[in-house]
């Protein structure tokens, strides 16, 4: 007599294999490194430098502007503006001579104000006479409008009436007849100079190189008095 087999059925539990995660090496991680202090020692200049020129771009278009826009306010103003050196701020403004010994505003204020109304673009419809002023005093002159220079450059060499003139000393005048001080500003960027060319007409243009010779279209801008008096 056969005996019946029995088959016994066993389970046998089984551990999940243990994967072992590999970690970044030493030497890994300094590659890395590196390669990120290059792209940034190459990208950062570059972008720096794409930054300035944006900047120097927007000044030079801006200093021939603001000749004209000084010219422009004097005109419709009645009034005399002038432009500055400003060597602190390394800026180029416009500011507006107020004589407060002849005139004042409605307000109590002196000469003229930015008009709220108007967004600060436009100016007080209060013209007044100030064409010529003697005082070396001008603490109560108003800033009109900044133009600040890019951080690589710096002012050259100044012109006023064809004569050498310094930061201090140099102002060009625009007059309500149009009329202004001849005179130039040299704009040097890390040894590129150009200069900013102002005629007695008012005109300007910013050109190559350094200061050209501009005594043959210069005039005193005292005369403007004496002109108006004829």
């Amino acid at each position: 007599m056969e005996l019946p087999v029995v088959k016994v059925i066993t389970k046998t539990s089984r551990m999940a294999p243990i994967t072992k995660k590999r970690g970044y090496t030493l030497i890994e991680m300094m590659v890395v490194t590196v390669l990120l202090v290059l792209f940034s020692s190459i990208l950062v200049p570059n972008y720096v430098n794409f930054l300035q020129s944006q900047k120097r771009r927007a000044f030079y278009a801006g200093v021939v502007d603001v000749a004209g826009t000084a010219r422009e306010l004097a005109i419709r103003e009645n009034s005399t503006m002038y432009l500055q050196a400003d060597t602190s701020a390394n800026a180029i403004v416009i500011k507006q001579e107020v004589n407060s010994s002849t005139f004042q505003t409605a307000d109590g204020g002196a000469g003229l104000g930015l008009s709220k109304n108007m967004g600060g673009k436009g100016f007080d419809q209060n013209p007044q006479s100030n064409i010529s002023t003697s005082s070396n005093d001008r603490a109560n002159d108003r800033t009109i409008q900044t133009l600040p220079m890019t951080s690589s450059m710096k002012f050259g060499n100044f012109q006023l009436d064809g004569q050498a003139s310094d930061s201090s000393s140099w102002k060009i005048r625009f007059f309500a007849d149009g009329s202004c001080d001849a005179g130039a500003v040299e704009l040097d960027d890390r040894g590129y100079v150009k200069s900013l060319v102002i005629t007695a007409r008012g005109k300007s243009s910013l050109v190559d190189g350094n200061i050209p010779d501009t005594s043959q279209g210069s005039w005193m801008a005292g005369n403007y008095v004496q002109r108006q008096q004829q």
